[in-house]
């Protein structure tokens, strides 16, 4: 059951709240272990939610895909280790859990309506990505939940402890959704053979080789709408930022060239993990 909620994956989430706790750090010049803990409990929860949900549900495509070390999903219920159902029990216990762990850090002042807000507009983005009646992840408009999903992850590291929604966090909300948002891309071009045979319709399987255009297209738009940035957040992070650039240019090229899953992945990373350094360092 470890393998199947995808560990590596996870870290992904974790980073993402991590850079919204940096943001908050720098912005109250501590952070309340208590909220900031008490986010971090909802947001692991509602993340093991939906990578249960997901591998019930994508049986049929990660039974048929070139599994990678970051697309392809655990494998671990196509080999036949544990029966399918688990999956669809863990993901319905956890999205239990993730509802009495708001309620009740709400119910004892630890976390305030905007994290409650997040949290119920999060959870069931997260559960209909994959499960029915929306399965969102069948169409292309599940790149865009995914990465909205992202985005609020980073939303909840700033706004547990914090409290508030401010101009600076929803600014480096947009390239993070788009940073999030090529990453997706570049895991869904790995399995879009899969998925066309299953019936999916996401972005990679619509566009097809235009895939590889749309990504050098998000990553250019990321670094140039984050321009507009340097004038609401402190030197440190800009520069931070910016130094992702050599990154950046290495994913394009390498995803132009042999279209894996790797990059988009590896430059999220370095984004978020930049990102959090530079406000540590205001």
């Amino acid at each position: 059951m470890i393998l199947l909620a995808r560990p590596l994956i996870i870290v992904a989430g974790l980073l993402a709240f991590s850079t919204g706790a940096c943001m908050a750090f720098w912005r109250l010049g501590m952070l309340p272990l208590a909220e900031t803990t008490a986010g971090l409990a909802i947001m692991v929860s509602a993340i093991l939610m939906g990578h249960y949900a997901n591998e019930y549900a994508d049986f049929d495509t990660d039974s048929v895909t070139r599994r990678t070390l970051f697309s392809g999903g655990s494998g671990v219920l196509p080999s036949g280790v544990v029966p399918r159902s688990w999956a669809l029990y863990a993901a319905v216990v956890l999205l239990g859990l993730t509802a009495s762990l708001t309620a009740a850090c709400y119910a004892l002042g630890l976390i305030n309506w905007s994290v409650v807000f997040l949290v119920a507009i999060g959870a069931p983005l997260g559960w209909f990505y994959s499960m029915p009646p929306l399965r969102l992840e069948r169409t292309w408009l599940g790149e865009l939940d995914n990465a909205l999903l992202g985005t609020m992850m980073f939303l909840i590291g700033y706004m547990a402890p914090t409290g508030v929604l401010d101009l600076e966090v929803i600014a480096l909300s947009v390239p993070i959704f788009l940073a999030v948002l090529a990453n997706l891309l570049t895991v869904h071009y790995v399995d879009r053979r899969a998925d066309e045979i299953v019936g999916k319709r996401t972005m990679a399987v619509v566009l097809g080789a235009r895939t590889i255009r749309l990504f050098a297209f998000l990553v250019g738009l990321l670094y140039a709408l984050s321009l507009l940035l340097m004038v609401l957040l402190p030197i440190p992070v800009v520069i931070c930022f910016f130094a992702t650039v050599p990154v950046a240019l290495w994913a394009i090229h390498g995803f132009v060239r042999d279209g894996g899953p790797q990059y988009g992945s590896v430059l999220m990373v370095s984004f978020f993990i930049f990102v959090a350094i530079g406000f540590m360092l205001a």
